[in-house]
This record gives structure tokens, sequence and C-alpha cells, in this order.
């Protein structure tokens, strides 16, 4: 399992450092840095019967922000070392420390892009000369995002991963045995402090505020460490019976550990804005709190192996599994699986055919469990604090002015809940063709996530919060294939690569929930998850009268009592002349249209390799057929907000001159032509070339230098895509103002091997 406390790792698929926090992976956003440097020195060595490793890397990059913090560095050191103590043990140690310190605009960096995108433009940056604040920086019609940048404060945080790794291996002292005794541990530590300085934008003078931010100042401070030990014990065996029947029995036991302690504190009001500590704030405001996270897991485990003639091969596990998230009566499980294969090219009848180099069906079905959804205690009634605040004059009375702390339990615990069983059954074929130059691999899967857990739908006369109960279950299934040919033509080598998948799920059952609204619906019983319903358009009323004759015959709750030409023109799908969500369920769903999910399908990629004499290139395209998601309606409305401006993608938009305009009529403080419509649910559909590298090894031999290779990178250059030119086709569903901008990246670099 992973370690639910603050680690940190690369995205492999993005391009991002995420770290653990909370039960779940976190991006920071690494992608968002323009300013990249880069540098890893690695060193090898070892003798007869030793070898070591070290290596060490330090990255940084710098934010799109041209004033105050906005930049990530993570560095990191790895060390291995292998040692063969005689011909019956072997002993491996490996420590690793990986490091991410990320500084961050107190204000939030999202909403800083959002002003900076959406300001007014006749504001000016400075006060005029003839100002008295003395202030020199302007917030008369709105707040001002240089001076945000330069002044609001700052946010920092750090993230340090130590691991420390141990591999005793013992093996033939009984021929065939091989004995694997291995111990880890992984320290995490994480820090965060956010100072918060008090800005305030005034009028003419000091005797008028227009606007503030931070007001009052504050500090924010936040550590916690944690770990995670493993323990693992495990044997093998091997052996043959009658030369041609190779068995491999495993079994071992694992215990893993974790713990977390974490304090939090922090104060407002500070005596200065140009000096945050804990000791300087207002006594009244200063708030801590600690926080304890623990769990263990103990398992069981063994594994049946059976190899004939490398024709037909078979595996059985097994896995008992006790978790302390659980209650004793439900705290263990047996979690079985299977899997065999069939290598059809080791036959007689296809051996010496002369069209598979290799040819191998294969399946498998297995049960896994999971218990990360599961709470700390869920099955333990805690108790949780509480402050009563008098507010009135009797209450301040009774109570002397005295703030009360009481206890209460937030929740009902259950001592029922059990494990979340996740079930899969796949088939495959592997195939090779022409002296292994054409390669195959395909897959088709079903996965069944039994006994999720899911809120009942419960009155709320009970008084407390009710338990998650194993009621739910995600059914998921899909296929893949990976094609590829290899070929080399004297000098020249070449591979190109084709990939393409594609998943599709279903929520079976979650408590009967069948609620749907416009817009984004998470869980719908029946239906994939994260469904779009929207309502369907005929484009704009074109003149007041056509909006009065519609208004006679259907009504628009939402819309304003000055609408007419210009606006949205909304379909009453079911007649009952008005536009709404109708019951708001499936069965009875108005005027929505399920417009599909925002789970992307058939996920495709394309790979071209090539090398000749000593230069070489990659290219790597990808894409999603299929895929839908919203806009934030404040953010497709061009002046939702009183301070907000239009985007230039706003610029086409209905006059009387520009009917067919792809935005209705400009309009302030009313989104009532945004609503998620088809209009507006976006073609998430793209390809992108995602990377592009160039490379040149020189012919250099010399006593100190191996290698030389000077190379030419290219991240996100090219996409083809019908959304919205400001947006990236990979913004989650409800993207807006705030997202952190999209650039592509180049870079130029030089490895070289001593």
């Amino acid at each position: 399992m992973k370690n639910p406390n603050f680690s940190v790792r690369p995205n492999p698929t993005q391009d991002r450092w995420e770290y653990f926090g909370n039960n779940n992976w976190v991006t920071e956003g690494m992608n968002k840095y323009s300013g990249m440097h880069n540098h890893n020195v690695s060193v090898s060595g070892g003798g007869e019967k030793t070898v070591y490793n070290i290596s060490t890397g330090y990255y940084h990059r710098d934010g799109v922000l041209r004033y105050g913090p906005d930049d990530n560095a993570r560095y990191t050191l790895r060390t291995n070392l292998s040692t063969e103590v005689n011909k019956y043990i072997s002993l491996d140690v490996s420590a690793n420390y990986v490091g991410s310190e990320v500084n961050e605009n107190a204000y939030g960096t999202d909403q800083i892009i959002n002003r900076l995108y959406r300001s007014r433009t006749r504001q000016s940056l400075y006060v005029p000369a003839e100002d008295i604040t003395g202030q020199p920086y302007n917030g008369d019609l709105q707040i001002n995002a240089v001076d945000i940048q330069k002044n609001a404060g700052e946010w920092r945080r750090l993230y340090e991963s130590f691991t420390g790794r141990a591999n005793l291996k013992i093996k033939d002292l009984v021929k065939g045995l091989t004995l694997d005794l291995s111990g880890s541990r992984n320290q995490d530590y994480f820090s965060s402090v956010r100072n918060r300085r008090t800005l305030t934008w005034y009028g003419r003078s000091t005797n008028t505020t227009r606007f503030s931010i931070h007001n009052p100042n504050s500090t924010e401070n936040t550590k916690n460490r944690g770990y995670l030990n493993n323990l693992q014990a495990v044997a093998t065996y091997n052996f043959d019976v009658l030369d041609h029947h190779h068995f491999t029995l495993l079994g071992g036991t694992s215990y893993e550990e974790y713990r977390k302690d974490e304090l939090t504190a922090g104060a407002q009001s500070m005596i200065t804005n140009d000096f945050f500590s804990l000791n300087y704030g207002d006594p009244l405001t200063k708030t801590n709190g600690d926080l304890i996270e623990t769990w263990a897991i103990a398992s069981y485990f063994g594994r049946l192996n059976y190899n004939f003639q490398e024709k037909y091969l078979f595996e059985a596990s097994v896995r008992y599994d006790g978790s302390s998230r659980l209650a004793h009566e439900n705290r263990w499980k047996l979690f079985p699986s299977f899997s065999a294969a069939w290598r059809l090219d080791q036959e007689d009848f296809l051996r010496d055919n002369g069209i598979f180099d290799q040819l191998k069906l294969r399946g498998s079905w297995g049960q896994l469990g999971n218990g990360s959804s599961l709470g700390f205690y869920d099955y333990i009634p805690l108790l949780t604090s509480g402050l009563n605040v008098p507010t009135s004059q009797e209450d301040r009375l009774v109570f002397n002015n005295l703030r009360t702390q009481f206890l209460y339990q937030r929740e009902l615990a259950s001592a029922q809940k059990t494990w979340e069983v996740v079930e899969q059954s796949n088939i495959g074929l592997d195939m090779t063709f022409l002296e292994n130059r054409l390669s195959f691999t395909g897959d088709y899967y079903v996965k069944r996530n039994k006994n999720m857990l899911a809120a009942l739908n419960l009155p709320s006369i009970i008084g407390i919060n009710v338990p998650r109960f194993n009621v739910g279950e995600l059914k998921s299934w899909g296929w893949e294939f990976d094609l590829k040919w290899r070929d080399k033509v004297n000098d020249f080598s070449y591979s190109i690569g084709f990939n393409l998948s594609d998943n599709q799920n279903e929520l079976v059952r979650f408590d009967g929930r069948n609620i749907i609204n416009e817009g984004h619906v998470e869980l719908l019983e029946g239906y994939p998850m994260n469904t779009v319903w929207g309502y369907k358009t005929d484009g704009y009323f074109q003149t007041q009268e056509e909006y009065d004759q519609y208004k006679q015959m259907v009504s628009t709750p939402f819309f304003p009592n000055n609408a007419g030409a210009g606006d949205v023109k909304y379909l009453d799908l079911n007649g009952d002349g008005v536009i709404t969500a109708g019951g708001g369920t499936p069965e009875e769903p108005g005027d929505l249209i399920n417009y599909g999910t925002t789970n992307g399908r058939y996920f495709y990629g394309l790979n071209l390799d090539f090398q000749w004499k000593g230069f070489d290139a990659s290219i790597f395209f990808q894409g999603v057929a299929k895929r839908v998601f919203l806009i934030n309606e404040g953010t497709l409305s061009p002046m939702l907000g009183t301070a907000d401006l239009p985007w230039t993608i706003h610029m086409d938009r209905w006059t009387p001159d520009n009917p067919d305009a792809f935005f209705p009529r400009m309009y302030q403080t009313s989104a009532h032509n945004y609503r998620p419509s088809d209009r507006y649910i976006q073609n998430g559909a793209y390809l992108r070339l995602k990377n592009l590298q160039f490379g040149y090894t020189v012919p250099l031999r010399t006593a100190s230098i191996q290698k030389l290779r000077v190379f030419f990178s290219g991240q996100d250059l090219w996409e083809h895509t019908d959304v919205l030119r400001v947006f990236d086709p990979e913004v989650p569903n409800n993207v807006s103002a705030t997202t952190y901008p999209f650039f592509r990246s180049i870079s130029f670099g030089l490895n070289v091997t001593f």
C-alpha cells in the first residue's frame, strides 16, 4: 500500500512532481514552471564481489509569475550496495533521499492568475503622482495583482523522504531453496509556513479604503513526520519432476506499520506586517491542533507455479490480509488468484510453420483487498471537541463571556465494515512474427470493485452523521493492445509502435443514488462515473419578438427580466412549458440530456524511434478520442463580476451584425446564457506531440570520457483539438480562469559518461 503520509514522487505521465498526503497523491504542478535547471551525477563501480552506485540530482524550475515567490526545487541522493558474502549469502543495501521545496505566493497562485487574466485594463498600475496615501500601487477599481505578487506574503512547503532498505538472500543451503529477508523504513517530513501580509488600497486619501486583502494578517504553520516500516520474509523452492515438470513454491509473510504525527498552529493580527511569529499574534486568535494517524497490515501469502516444457504455465496464489482499520471480527480476509498461459508456438504443429516466433494465450482471475478507503478508526466511537462562544447578551451574562469547550460524537461507529474486494478477470494474447520484428500484445479485462463504501440515505432526524457501509459496486471493463515494428537496414535502425486502449465503467450499486442536476454528476447508480448533464439549445433569439413569442410558451426561471435578442434559446424537450431538471432523476430528467462522461475513452499513442551513425531521434504522439468536460460558468461569462473583463475569446459575441457568434450578447452579472448545454460542453478529444527528441553521440574515445551525447528535447510542442484555445485539452472538469497557464517547453542537454 502507498504510505498515507507526505512523500514525493515524479508523476510519470504528466511531468509533474507529486506528494502523498491525506491518503491521496497531490500534484504540485511542476509543469507550471518555465525556467528549468536539471543536473544529475552518477558514480558506479565495484570489485569482484561488491557493486555500488551513487547518484545525485538537482532540479529547479521558475514559475511564470514575474514577481514574487513562484518556483520549485527538487534534489535527490541515491546509494546502492550489493555484495556477495559467499556462494550462499548475498546482501543488498540501499538508501535514498528525495526532497522538494515549493515557494508560492501566500495569496494563492490560482487567484493571482485569475486577476491577471480578467483585471480591468483601464486601471493604472501605480497611483497618480499627487496621491498622498503613501501607497505606490493603485487599487482604486480592484485589487492590484502586481502588488499582491510582490508584497502579499509567502507560502513555503518542504517535503523530504528518507528510505533505507536491506535484503539478505540465502540460497542453495538446500538445493533449490532461497530465503529472502528484507526490511525497509520510509521516513517522511513535511513543513508548511504560510505568512499573509495585509495589503490595503485607498482612494485619494487614507480616509477611504477601496480594497484590502489578508485583513488581518496571519501566519499558519504545519509540521508533520511519519514513517512506514515494512518487514518481509519469503521462502522460494524450485524443483523438477521427471525433467519436464518444473515447480516453484513460494511462501512468506509481511508486516507494514505506519504512523504520522502532525502539529498545526496559527495566529492573526501580527504586531507588524513584516515579521511573522506565533509569539506576536493576537492571543485570542491563536489556534493549534494535533493529529495522529496510524495503521498496520499483516499478511501471509503463498504461490504455486507450474511449468511444463515451456508450453503450459499455471500459477495459483493466495493472500490472507489483516488490517488495523477494521474491527477484530472483520479484520482478516482471504484473497485468491489464478493465472494460466499456453505457449502455442512450442507445439509441434506450430513450431516450424515459419509464421509465429511467439504465440501465447493467457488468462487470469484474482481478488485483492483494498482498505485505503477506510478511515483509520472507523469502528471506534470517537469524540470530537467543540467550542461554545456566547453571542447573545443573556448568554454572556450567564457564562461570564467565557468560551466553553465540549465533547461530542460526530459520526456513528461501525464494526461491520469490511474489505473492499477488487476482483479482476483478464484474457490476453502475445504474438511476434517475422523474426521478432513485428510484435502484438492485446488484453481484455473486467474488474469489479465490490463492497465499496457508500453513505446511506437516511433521515436527518438521526441527529448524527452516519457511517459509510459496504453497499456499493463499480464495474469496469476494457481492452488494450500494443503493436510494434522493429527493423534495421544497414546502419539505419528504427521502430514504430502504436497502442490503443479503452475503459468503461458503471456504478452498479450505490445505495440507490439516482439524483441528477445540470452539470457534473459524480455518482449515479446505473451510469458511468462523472457523467455530464446539460440542456439542448437552438442558437440565439435573433429579435425581441422571437423571444416574446418563446416566453409565451416556455418559462425559463433563470432568465432575467430584460432577456431578449442575443440570449441562448434552450429547448423544452419534455413539453412541460418550463426549462428545468424535471424530477431530478434519470427517469425524469426534465430537459436535461446525458452528454457523456469526463472520463476519457480510446487513449492512443504513437512512438517513432530512429538511430543512424550516432544520430538518434524519438517522437511520441498521444491522444484521447472521446471525452467531454465543462468550463466553469463564471469563466464562460465575460463579466459575471463587476471587476471581470472579457477574454479575447469573448470577442466573438452576438450582435445583430454577427448573429452566428460563438458567445451570446455581452451581459454583466448574470450567467443565464452559460448553463451546461450542448453549446458549451467541450469535446476533449485531442492529438498531441507530447515529446520530440534529437541527439547525437560524439565519436569520442579518451581515457577519461567513455560517452558524450548532445540532445534537444521538446515537450508538448503541438496539438490538434476542438477545445477553446485558451485551455489545454487535458484540463480537469469545471476548469476556470484560475487554472495555471499551459505552456510548451524546449531544452538542450549534454550527457557525459566518465
